[in-house]
């Protein structure tokens, strides 16, 4: 796994979600470039009427890379409308003619515009391959070959250094570096709850992973492969 990381970069973006592979992302860059390198972190609000405390757990990485680390972090977050996630909102073509569902558009038009806005030299996405095992719900996207892993656009490096590396290598590293304290702030349950929602939720209340997933059943394949 390479980072691709320069040194002369000053100003570095990265997006975190609150999953397990964007926060072990942010500790590898954080770990591996100076104290003067400036982290922009760009976070998305979404599903936020039924799955409203993932903008916390997203908050709660944030917070501890401010804690762990003496960079200056510049925090942007972004609302998507959860009438824009899949699988509510139509597919829409991008600017390259791709046709996608409305959230992944957001979610990069709101990375391209950060790293223009702020002269960013690169942006970071914490993207895996599918597990080993087949998981109905995977996406075609995570597999083998589908995303370069480096390249260049609009005068911004691009890296997904994880596209080759699945949940396993991810949760080793998380032992391997001593930061089981951060793999327990992130969360990776996409599940919905019929009693728990925006009217209902309290910041800092324990939410139960659903189990049931793809996202949950990749995490628990990961850490049985240890």
């Amino acid at each position: 796994m390479e980072l691709y990381l320069k040194k002369s970069w000053e100003r570095i973006g990265i997006s975190v979600s609150g999953g397990a592979d964007s926060a072990l992302l942010a500790y590898l860059i954080c770990k591996n470039v100076s104290t003067t390198t400036d982290i922009h972190i760009t976070s998305q609000i979404r599903l936020w009427r039924t799955r409203p405390w993932q903008e916390h757990i997203a908050d709660n990485v944030i917070n501890w890379f401010k804690n762990n680390f003496n960079n200056k972090f510049h925090i942007h977050k972004n609302l998507i409308p959860p009438e824009m996630e899949e699988p509510h909102t139509t597919l829409i073509k991008d600017e390259y003619g791709k046709e996608k569902p409305g959230n992944r558009i957001i979610l990069r038009s709101h990375n391209e515009y950060i790293a223009h806005k702020h002269n960013l030299d690169a942006l970071y996405v914490g993207v895996t391959m599918n597990p080993d095992i087949d998981i109905p719900g995977q996406l075609d996207e995570r597999n083998e070959g589908v995303l370069d892993p480096h390249f260049v656009h609009n005068g911004v490096d691009i890296c997904h250094p994880f596209v080759y590396t699945k949940k396993d290598w991810i949760i080793r590293q998380y032992y391997k570096n001593n930061i089981v304290d951060l793999l327990d702030l992130t969360r990776s349950c996409e599940g919905e709850f019929e009693d728990l929602d925006y009217t209902s939720y309290t910041v800092g209340q324990h939410v139960p992973e659903c189990g049931e997933c793809f996202w949950c059943k990749e995490r628990q394949w990961g850490i049985d492969n240890v």
